[in-house]
């Protein structure tokens, strides 16, 4: 099983102004590390939990989130990952780029995100 160094040379997100920039996540387990399994949906709602984790320390959820970058595997995957993305965002939607690549840790996604504080959350 995959996992990742416990230290890597980046933050896990970063503020500036009103806007909280949150790094890279993938389907990794944040106590062990290891990839959670190698089904989408799966690495993807770990991804999303990760996400929100992040998102939680400045007091925000999916509605504060304005940009989204995805990453994907492979091409096949991109139903299959609307689907379970839909979950997880409503109209309106953020604004969003897929991209196709080679993930690290046998990754089947990787998102970043950008999300905006609004006026009364700190």
């Amino acid at each position: 099983m995959t996992s990742i160094p416990k230290v890597l040379p980046f933050s896990s997100s970063s503020r500036i102004g009103d806007s909280i920039f949150v790094s890279g996540q993938g389907g990794l387990d944040p106590q062990t590390g290891a990839v959670v399994g190698p089904a989408l949906e799966e690495q993807t709602v770990q991804t999303m939990e990760n996400i929100l984790a992040i998102l939680r320390k400045d007091n925000l959820d999916f509605c504060h989130v304005k940009k989204v970058n995805i990453y994907l595997s492979r091409r096949d995957l991109y139903k299959e990952f609307n689907e379970i993305y839909a979950r997880y965002f409503t109209a309106p939607y953020p604004a969003r780029t897929t991209i196709y690549c080679d993930l690290n840790y046998d990754l089947l996604v990787e998102i970043d995100v950008v999300a905006e504080i609004s006026n009364g959350t700190t």
